[in-house]
């Protein structure tokens, strides 16, 4: 029998950072590398055998399950196996999908090396709610945990904001973001070359005392940036969330501990410490390949080279 695919896309979270865990406004946008699940149906063999690949083709998990019984037969013990077998058993109860319904092959393949941070964890949530039409923040829910705007990213057709709703079962605010300024081609991602443990930076920040201003302010920085003409503006904006949420982690900014000398404004995206940074500045592109490439950075895109819009 013929298979059926689904696609969804990686995320960067521009504004909001942590404070996104709290109800703040955040800005992020989807990127154009993302994960592909393709799933070929089996009838009658109560079995699911499950591959993931990596950006190069390499199969880096794999695992299997009777699902008559959701024995696990290949990957025992694997914290993914782990992950996956309580997805399953969650998909089954939420809908009352039958043992039947997976019945068959798994195939998932990512765009993006893993260490990059974009999602590889979303994206499957993402994928595995399109396949059984399940509330995506439900599975995310009762696999991974966080605040959800990478779902959220993982489907979208550009820029969102998405503000996380703190009464119980009430559905995220996710908005079409107005997100188009002229000075995008000013605007790089740089990856940072280390991967961050995404709830040990949870953990991390829930440690800290948290600033009662801090949440509001970030959502009016979220406004702000949005409504930015000027890239000055812009700057201006992104330099002070980078002070702001310092100050709620009690920790250095990366442009002031690691790239004093340039010319521009360097910002951290998502869990400090690791994955991509955002770069802004008016300097040729030469250029500013040369300065991270000195500082032993070799991964560099614009704008439109890696985020996802309808138009591009």
């Amino acid at each position: 029998m013929i298979g059926t695919t689904y696609f969804s896309h990686g995320k960067l979270l521009i504004t909001g950072e942590y404070a996104v865990l709290d109800g703040a406004k955040a800005l992020a946008l989807p990127t154009k590398y993302g994960q592909h699940l393709h799933f070929h149906p089996q009838p009658g063999s109560n079995c699911l055998l499950w591959e993931s690949f990596t950006d190069k083709g390499q199969l880096w998990f794999s695992a299997s399950w009777e699902l008559n019984s959701m024995k696990v037969t290949v990957g025992q013990g694997l914290p993914e196996t782990n992950v996956l077998t309580s997805l399953l058993n969650s998909m089954m109860s939420e809908k009352g999908l039958p043992a039947s319904f997976f019945e068959g092959k798994i195939e998932t393949h990512l765009d993006f090396p893993r260490e990059w941070g974009l999602g590889t964890s979303s994206t499957l949530i993402a994928l595995l709610s399109k396949w059984t039409q399940i509330n995506p923040y439900y599975l995310l829910e009762k696999s991974f945990g966080g605040s959800g705007y990478d779902i959220a990213a993982a489907d979208a057709s550009g820029p969102i904001t998405y503000r996380k709703i703190k009464e119980e079962n009430e559905k995220p605010e996710v908005n079409i973001a107005p997100f188009n300024p002229l000075f995008l081609n000013k605007i790089y991602f740089l990856y940072s070359g280390k991967k961050k443990n995404s709830r040990e930076a949870i953990s991390t920040y829930r440690s800290k005392s948290l600033n009662p201003a801090y949440i509001s302010e970030i959502s009016q920085l979220t406004e702000r940036v949005l409504t930015a003409e000027h890239f000055s503006d812009f700057c201006a904006l992104i330099k002070t969330h980078e002070e702001i949420t310092g100050n709620q982690l009690d920790l250095t900014p990366v442009q002031e501990e690691y790239f004093t000398d340039f010319q521009g404004v360097v910002k951290s995206l998502g869990a400090w410490g690791g994955d991509f940074l955002m770069i802004l500045t008016e300097l040729p592109k030469s250029d500013i390949i040369s300065y991270f490439k000195k500082k032993g950075f070799s991964t560099l895109f614009t704008y439109n080279e890696l985020i996802f819009t309808e138009n591009n």
